[in-house]
């Protein structure tokens, strides 16, 4: 005759099961080796620890990636077009006091192919883009992104 085990009986004897499983992994006693993270903490597995060393060599230096090119292809300005306003660098141009004339006079120091982004708010005039875009191709920037 069969002897049935209850519910009850099966999740004490399971929990039991997890629970010794649990110390002795914690122990060490049993373990999946000291290289998997788990088992004697100290390492005293009586096997001889060993390393890899990988040696990384620096990229060859070619023309795409001096220090020159690098600087050129990460130059970018950001002009904000507000209004009939521009703002570059915490000043406000296309007014009386600093016209767009000296904002192009700041841009000179840039290369042609410098990478310029147009942020434009929502209370910017389209004359005041139109017009800044405009100047920006006559100075001879290629690169103007809206």
């Amino acid at each position: 005759m069969k002897r049935k085990i209850s519910k009850k009986g099966a999740a004490v004897t399971g929990g039991a099961a997890v629970v010794v499983l649990a110390l002795l992994f914690g122990t060490g006693r049993i373990g999946l080796g000291a290289d998997v993270g788990l088992g004697d903490p100290t390492g005293a597995t009586g096997k001889e620890a060993t390393s890899v060393v990988e040696t990384v060599s620096a990229p060859q230096e070619t023309p795409e990636n001096t220090p020159e090119a690098t600087e050129a292809q990460a130059a970018k300005i950001e002009i904000r077009v507000q209004g009939r306003e521009y703002n570059y660098q915490n000043v406000t141009y296309g007014n009386s006091e600093h016209p767009l004339e000296e904002l192009l006079e700041e841009l000179k120091a840039f290369p042609p192919e410098t990478r310029i982004d147009l942020i434009i708010e929502d209370n910017a005039t389209k004359n005041a883009v139109d017009d800044l875009e405009n100047a920006l191709t006559a100075a001879g920037f290629q690169d103007i992104r809206k």
